[in-house]
């Protein structure tokens, strides 16, 4: 069996792709002759717009097609250059095109609501249009864009001397099997998951060691970043870094604080798996790098045929018509199978295709059965939202996934051949939220200590240090043997310069995700077809409004507080067949 995409519904041919990225350069330049400094009324500001939105269709579709063809085959010029012109040609019409939003301004609210009122055919663009005067507030005059620009670019320019920095540490070689290797951050996750505790240690501090002779210079392009966001989030208007980061989406900041009050209230379930894990692989006294160590390993190979009658079995309580959107995607939507020309690392989906390297490995599998959650998300919201709103908003969208992936797990555990396979699959799901809920949420804490308590304060090496080694030991708790070294962490965690408050997208992403799962398969109050229409609603509702169509609201205390259910039941189901182990 093959998994390859078939895009001749986006091009036939490069031949095509070029004709028409001159026809809509032609047709875009002949759009802003014809709309720019005219009179808008009802009937023509719907012209307008239903022209504009094709335009940017049409230049999407050249972008798309450009780059699935170059990870295609990443070897080929021929391909780099379909991605490239790609990418220029909707960078160039997105900005030719902008004039249509600030002529939508000038007309004003309140003018521009009539006329929806007065034309019935308008009101799909109501969302669009409200977004726009609600962005409007925080756009300000040229002198404060062009300050903030500049803030941006010195951000990315520290944000390569940071990239330079991290490539340039020296962690020297430690002792494997009685060899010696050079350590270094790719791979450096595979000595910590060792099972000879002294390969962990030595790697571990190694790398920790190296960090801490550095961490001023570190510290400084943190701090440096920081004063810059600060800046930024102020010029615009907004209280806050926080309230900058969450207004695109129109996020409520209570989110945030809900989802760092469930959590800590969640706590002792996840010090109870480390203390569980710490049992399992023998460390009667953990440390950090003990943590690493699977707690079980299975050599199992998957051919592209099993997994695909895998991910269609394990998928089937989602309905018949979700059963029927993965077959038409299996037919020319994925690219799995192994190319030596391909992209060899990358995993990602773009409108309804996916890609990966399907290997056979049980993380292929879960790869695999994720990327069809966001693909089956943008086809159905393509059949049934215009182009402005097909694609899903972030927090629909990691939804549509990660139910997926939760509904893989509970699948491959009920069908275990036997106690280490059950065994493998339980704590890889019970993991995913150590690492995407309570680490996630722990990293969102020490942002919100640094843009928000300890806001006017430069940033040191020494109180970033204290302050995150204090938090961690919040999250992990007293049953572990702290070292000095391990206050160093924060150093090599990139997203951490790179945004500020991003992390607590992949908490509520799982936590909202187990929601769905037990509302539609254990409790019974969600129905397939409200599912289904939720997956079609693309982006026609602020992401908040969407998750209301599924009695979602991230906003109740008690709503993510419900999505640690799973992971409850999970640990319940672990000591249970730690028991039938040890029997």
């Amino acid at each position: 069996m093959e998994l390859v995409w078939n895009l001749d519904d986006l091009f036939k041919n490069s031949e095509d792709f070029y004709n028409e990225i001159e026809c809509i350069r032609r047709d875009a330049e002949e759009f802003k002759k014809k709309y720019s400094n005219v009179s808008i009324d009802k009937e023509l500001l719907l012209k307008i717009l239903d022209e504009k939105w094709k335009l940017l269709e049409r230049a999407d579709n050249v972008w798309v097609y450009g780059s699935l063809m170059y990870y295609q085959n990443v070897k080929s010029e021929d391909t780099k250059n379909l991605k490239v012109s790609g990418e220029e040609l909707y960078n160039e019409i997105d900005s030719l095109l902008s004039f249509v939003d600030l002529e939508i301004v000038h007309l004003g609210e309140e003018k521009v609501l009539e006329f929806i009122s007065l034309n019935p055919l308008l009101e799909v663009y109501r969302m669009y249009i409200h977004n726009i005067f609600r962005m409007r507030k925080h756009i300000k005059e040229t002198e404060v864009n062009d300050k903030v620009r500049e803030n941006n670019d010195k951000i990315n320019k520290l944000l390569n001397i940071y990239d330079t920095l991290l490539r340039s540490v020296s962690f020297g070689s430690i002792m494997v099997d009685g060899e010696a290797v050079c350590l270094d951050l790719s791979n450096y996750g595979k000595f910590l998951a060792s099972k000879d505790k002294l390969v962990r240690k030595q790697a571990y501090r190694l790398i920790s060691q190296a960090f801490k002779e550095q961490e001023m210079e570190f510290a400084n392009i943190l701090s440096e970043i920081k004063r810059l966001r600060i800046e930024n989030s102020k010029l615009l208007g907004f209280k806050s870094v926080l309230d900058d980061v969450l207004f695109s989406e129109n996020i409520d900041s209570k989110v945030v604080d809900t989802l760092i009050k469930s959590t800590n209230d969640n706590l002792g379930l996840m010090q109870k798996y480390l203390s569980l894990k710490a049992q399992i692989v023998g460390e009667e006294e953990p440390h950090l790098y003990d943590f690493g160590t699977p707690v079980a390993d299975i050599k199992r190979k998957y051919s592209l045929e099993e997994a695909v009658s895998i991910i269609k079995a394990a998928l089937a309580p989602l309905g018949e018509q979700y059963l029927d959107v993965i077959d038409k995607l299996f037919d020319g939507h994925i690219d799995a199978s192994l190319n030596e020309n391909k992209h060899q690392t990358m995993t990602f989906s773009w409108h309804s295709y996916s890609f990966l390297n399907f290997r056979g490995t049980y993380v292929d599998l879960k790869n695999l059965i994720h990327e069809i959650g966001h693909i089956v998300n943008y086809y159905l919201s393509e059949k049934k939202q215009p182009y402005i709103y097909e694609d899903s908003t972030i927090f629909v969208g990691e939804t549509a996934s990660i139910v997926n992936e939760i509904m893989l797990t509970r699948y491959l555990i009920e069908n275990s051949e036997s106690i280490d396979e059950k065994l493998f699959y339980l704590t890889k799901e019970i993991e995913n939220y150590f690492t995407s809920v309570f680490k996630q949420v722990m990293y969102t804490e020490i942002d919100r200590e640094l843009y928000e308590k300890r806001e006017e304060e430069e940033l040191t090496a020494e109180f970033i240090n204290r302050r995150y080694t204090f938090i961690r030991r919040n999250y992990y708790g007293e049953g572990i043997n702290y070292e000095d070294e391990d206050c160093t962490e924060w150093i090599r965690l990139g997203h951490i310069y790179r945004w500020a408050f991003y992390s607590y997208k992949y908490a509520t992403g799982l936590l909202i995700a187990s929601l769905v799962v037990s509302k539609l398969v254990d409790e019974k109050t969600l129905s397939s077809e409200d599912y289904i229409e939720f997956l079609s609603s693309g982006s026609n509702k602020y992401s908040l409004d969407l998750l209301r169509m599924l009695n979602i609201d991230l906003v109740e205390d008690d709503v993510l507080t419900n999505g640690f259910k799973v992971l409850e039941n999970d640990l319940r189901e672990l000591e249970n067949i730690l028991k039938l182990r040890n029997d």
